[in-house]
């Protein structure tokens, strides 16, 4: 079973630094007894290279330079980001980091496959589920679905809409004209 999920995750992962995925998505904030918060973005993706347009903010990796643009004070901060910070923005990065610091289960239900990541060090995430789906019958490339994170009290999911992958190349750096340039790298 645990070879089967390897080959789904490479799969996936592999795909990514093929082609370029688009989406859009919805994360959604659950704690246990108020009201959900949601939020909306969209994303680009092409290997760990991203954009992400989400919170009022756009957000863009090139695999060197983080680029952070905060359209109403106008200013683009540039960063080398941590392994840590770009978990944090790229939800399919933080799951392929997982993979290695968890023991991963797998099941499949009517062609949806659920992937449960749970750490084998407490770290305060008790379980991570990722579920994804074949994109086409008899193809080994898959798509996520749904990105669930279970934090104590605190549930958080990004929902994929309109997911879709391109043989398109983008330029992942944002060049805001007239912006204040924030350099720290």
């Amino acid at each position: 079973m645990k070879i089967i999920l390897l080959s789904i995750l490479q799969s996936l992962f592999a795909l990514l630094g093929q082609k370029t995925m688009t989406t859009d998505f919805t994360i959604t904030v659950q704690q246990q007894a108020s009201q959900p918060v949601s939020y909306t973005g969209t994303m680009s993706m092409h290997g760990e290279q991203f954009t992400l347009e989400a919170f009022g903010t756009q957000a863009s990796y090139d695999g060197k330079t983080l680029y952070m643009f905060n359209e109403d004070a106008n200013e683009l901060t540039l960063s080398t980001p941590s392994r840590e910070e770009l978990y944090e923005a790229n939800p399919l990065i933080f799951a392929k980091a997982m993979a290695d610091a968890c023991e991963v289960t797998e099941s499949t239900t009517n062609g949806l496959t659920t992937i449960t990541f749970v750490p084998k060090e407490p770290v305060g995430i008790d379980k991570i589920t990722m579920k994804v789906k074949p994109l086409t019958s008899g193809k080994q490339d898959y798509a996520p679905t749904t990105i669930t994170l279970k934090e104590g009290a605190q549930t958080t999911t990004v929902l994929f809409r309109n997911l879709r992958y391109s043989d398109d190349l983008r330029e992942y750096i944002l060049k805001p004209e007239g912006a204040f340039i924030n350099d720290i790298r």
